[in-house]
């Protein structure tokens, strides 16, 4: 008995430590948990007349002069970890040198915790160019050096279903960033295909009240398909926003810095330096800015977005980005 009685103490205490561990990640201005869910290659228009994705405005605030940074897929993503795309240009393999930084290194400097939620991932840890329905230039984590060849950092890298296995637990890291895969996301299909899917993955998995009301959700396109015209995408915050501003719209303008900015904003991250501290490119999500006392720049001249950004990686391949750049 005496045994029994120490055990279940010993296992409450370790259950009240693991809670408090969980918990203990400092907390956010605006919001503790940040969701970001992102789409591929389509116009505006096009997603706002697809009912999968404008059924949810009503939920949440629609960002209708948000705009993707370049094309094609891979130097948008890498742009919103790291402040820089350091001159991808194109979708193939690219090691970024350790030397790079990103917002990873600025969440785990907090004490935060995030983690990469990647549909038809092989494995915990995977860095390959593809396999399946995934692939890598959908996962700005697995191109960084500082990630993928750090044992423990990599396991950040884990399979979609792991989303689900978090909210049960109630144990959801501080910033996450979720792939659907190419059929998911649109990319090898179309608008209403990736619609479809994002209905049900609001029923099964986005609508759990945990996650829901913990966790500020925003769904977003890597860049519009067509590559002539403005690169403005669509872009809906959801989840633990401000209840009066749901079904609203927020016509400020915003690029995917916004979202570092927005982030580091919130937490008091230090920043990284590049588009994130360009007044032009990365006004705070309004709702946040509000709260902090933080005044966004009123872009007058709306620029189109829609040109390379070249820079130190530009004409690199495989076997060449591992460098250190100065």
């Amino acid at each position: 008995m005496k045994f029994t009685l120490v055990s279940a103490i010993a296992i409450y205490a370790g259950t009240i430590l693991s809670t408090i561990a969980a918990d203990a990640s400092p907390e956010g201005k605006a919001f503790n948990h940040f969701l970001q869910i992102w789409f591929e290659n389509q116009n505006f228009k096009t997603i706002s007349r697809t009912p999968g994705f404008t059924n949810l405005q009503k939920y949440g605030i629609l960002m209708d002069n948000y705009n993707a940074l370049t094309h094609p897929s891979q130097p948008n993503y890498v742009a919103s970890v790291a402040g820089s795309n350091i001159g991808i240009v194109t979708d193939h393999y690219y090691n970024i040198p350790s030397n790079i930084p990103s917002v990873f290194d600025r969440l785990e400097e907090k004490g935060l915790t995030w983690k990469m939620y990647q549909e038809d991932l092989p494995f915990v840890g995977f860095t390959g160019y593809k396999y399946g329905r995934y692939v890598r230039k959908h996962n700005p984590a697995a191109s960084f050096d500082s990630i993928a060849l750090n044992n423990t950092r990599v396991q950040n890298i884990v399979h979609s279903d792991q989303l689900m296995k978090d909210i049960k637990a109630q144990n959801l890291p501080n910033w996450m960033f979720y792939t659907p895969n190419m059929d998911n996301d649109g990319h090898d299909t179309n608008a209403a295909y990736a619609g479809n899917w994002l209905s049900k993955f609001y029923e099964s998995t986005l609508n759990e009240p945990y996650l829901l009301n913990n966790t500020v959700i925003l769904i977003t396109f890597d860049e519009t398909a067509n590559y002539m015209i403005r690169n403005r995408v669509w872009s809906l915050l959801f989840g633990a926003v401000p209840e009066e501003l749901k079904g609203t719209t927020d016509s400020t303008f915003y690029t995917h810095y916004s979202i570092l900015r927005t982030v580091e904003k919130n937490w008091d991250l230090k920043d990284l330096g590049g588009g994130d501290i360009d007044p032009d490119k990365s006004n705070v999500f309004q709702f946040v800015a509000s709260k902090i006392n933080h005044t966004n720049a009123e872009i007058k001249k709306v620029p189109w977005n829609n040109t390379p950004m070249f820079g130190p990686l530009s004409g690199k391949s495989k076997n060449t980005t591992r460098i250190f750049i100065s």
